[in-house]
C-alpha cells in the first residue's frame, strides 16, 4: 500500500463516522468508487471498501448484502452524480446564451473537464460499463444514466430549435463519454486544450449537421433494423 494512501485511509479513519442510513450509505459508496478507481473491480469486496470508508468490517455487506447489490448501488450513484451535472448545466442556460452554440461548447468543455479533476468517478464508471456487458443484471443500471442523460440532452437541443434532438443527443451522450475516459490518458494539464479542441469538433458537427443528412440516416438506420 503506498504511504499516501496510508495517509488518505488514516485521515478517514480520524473523521467522525457518518450518522443515518443515507448517510453512511453515501459514504460507503463514494468509498467504494475510490476502490474501484484504485484497485479495479477485482478489488471491491465488502471488507475493502469498510476499509476505505473507515469503517468497522461488516458495515458495508449490512447494507449490501451481495456484491451485485454493491455494484448496482455504486452504478447507480456514479451515474446520478454525472446526470445531475448535466442537468445542472442545462437548466443553467438561459434562452440567448442556448442560441450561442459556442457558449456551450465551452460550457461542456468546462463540465468535462471538472470531471476529470477527480478521476475517481471516471475509472469507476468505466470499470462498470465493461462489468455490466458480462452481467446482464447490471446493465438496467448502467442503461439508465445514460438514457436520463440522453433525455436531458435532447431538452437542450430541443430548446436550440434543432431538429431531430434525440439522435444528436444519442451520439452527443456516447462520443462525450469516450471522449472524457479517452482524456484520461493525458497529462492533467493537456486535458483542458485536448476536450476543448474535441468537445468542439463533435459538438458543433453534430447540430450542425444538415436536417436531411440526419433524416436520411434515420430512414437508413429504420432499414437495417427490419
Amino acid at each position: 500500500m503506498s504511504k499516501s494512501l496510508e495517509r488518505r485511509r488514516a485521515a478517514r479513519g480520524r473523521r467522525s463516522r457518518p450518522e443515518g442510513t443515507a448517510a453512511r450509505q453515501l459514504h460507503l459508496l463514494e468509498s467504494a468508487a475510490a476502490v474501484v478507481a484504485e484497485q479495479g473491480l477485482r478489488g471491491l469486496t465488502h471488507r475493502a471498501v469498510d476499509r476505505e470508508a473507515g469503517l468497522p468490517e461488516g458495515t458495508c455487506s449490512v447494507y449490501y448484502r451481495t456484491r451485485l447489490a454493491l455494484l448496482t448501488a455504486l452504478t447507480e450513484h456514479v451515474g446520478a452524480h454525472f446526470t445531475s451535472d448535466v442537468a445542472a448545466m442545462g437548466e443553467g442556460f438561459s434562452d440567448e446564451q442556448i442560441l450561442n452554440r459556442v457558449f456551450v461548447v465551452n460550457a461542456c468543455t468546462k463540465l468535462l473537464h471538472g470531471w476529470t479533476q477527480d478521476a475517481t468517478l471516471v475509472i469507476a464508471m468505466g470499470e462498470l460499463s465493461f462489468e455490466s456487458l458480462r452481467k446482464p443484471t447490471l446493465a438496467p443500471a448502467a442503461n439508465h444514466w445514460r438514457e436520463m442523460m440522453a433525455f436531458i440532452v435532447e431538452t437542450i437541443i430541443e430548446r436550440m430549435g434543432i431538429s431531430a434532438p434525440q439522435m444528436r443527443a444519442k451520439a452527443l451522450v456516447s462520443s462525450l463519454e469516450g471522449i472524457v475516459v479517452s482524456s484520461m490518458k493525458l497529462q492533467p494539464a493537456a486535458r483542458e486544450g485536448y476536450l476543448r479542441h474535441t468537445i468542439g469538433i463533435l459538438v458543433l458537427g453534430i447540430l450542425n449537421l444538415d436536417a436531411a443528412d440526419v433524416a436520411a440516416l434515420d430512414a437508413e438506420q429504420l432499414q437495417l433494423s427490419r
